[in-house]
């Protein structure tokens, strides 16, 4: 197993979005990301499988109790009104021995809308398909479509997801799994508060509901927002 190296991580901001490829060091608070959270789990900058260069290992504990483990970098961008079109790509990677059901992948939440819990949007895994939860908006139904295609094991897959940001019909969301489209929506995508927006960004396993351990590769994000 190749030893892993520190957290360092690279990025370059700017008013509509930033990139990440881990390919340079920096410190938290001099580019995109604001923070690594790290509950039961831990984010970590290592040589990237099957691949040159670098990638972030996100590793996750099992849920434990009311605990849900969490591995992720946390960006902070201005705050983002209904009407923005925001789009988020990356690379993921799972190994064989991974669950890759019932993980959260990308959150995109308002932080100062002054509501517990970060009202939000979130992309998460099921059976290995991509959906999007929107019950931390009031929705209790996710948008599915059990006829996508699922993720493979031990492979690099380029994730894709497309939001317009909007409290009601006016939203929608579109995911591709390499290039594909495996499912689109439309309905809101923000919560319905006095302050309507999102302003934090997390991306990697942002909740590991399993009994078991969990670990995903990340690498080349990008994220595009025009307000």
């Amino acid at each position: 197993m190749k030893r892993l190296l520190p957290l360092l991580l690279m990025g370059a901001a700017s008013p509509d979005g930033f990139s990440e490829d881990f390919e340079r060091p920096v410190r938290f608070g001099a580019g995109p990301w604001a923070l690594a959270q790290q509950v039961n789990g831990r984010v970590e900058r290592a040589p990237a499988p099957k691949r040159g260069g670098h990638a972030m290992l996100a590793i996750t504990g099992p849920k434990q109790g009311g605990t849900i483990a969490k591995a992720d970098l946390v960006a902070r961008p201005a705050m983002m009104p209904a009407g923005t079109q925001l789009t988020v790509t990356f690379d993921i990677r799972m190994p064989a021995d991974s669950p890759r059901n019932s993980l959260q992948l990308v959150d995109i939440e308002c932080a100062t809308c002054g509501e517990r819990g970060n009202p939000g949007a979130r992309l998460y895994l099921r059976h290995g398909r991509l959906r999007v939860d929107r019950s931390k908006i009031g929705i209790k139904h996710a948008w599915t479509r059990d006829d996508a295609p699922a993720l493979a094991p031990d492979r690099w897959h380029r994730v894709t997801w497309q939001l317009h940001l909007d409290p009601g019909d006016q939203g929608s969301s579109r995911v591709l799994l390499d290039g594909d489209e495996v499912l689109a929506a439309t309905g809101a995508t923000l919560a319905p508060l006095q302050r309507i927006g999102a302003d934090r960004i997390q991306i990697g396993i942002t909740a590991n509901s399993n009994p078991v351990p969990a670990r995903a590769w990340f690498d080349n994000i990008a994220v595009a927002i025009t307000r």
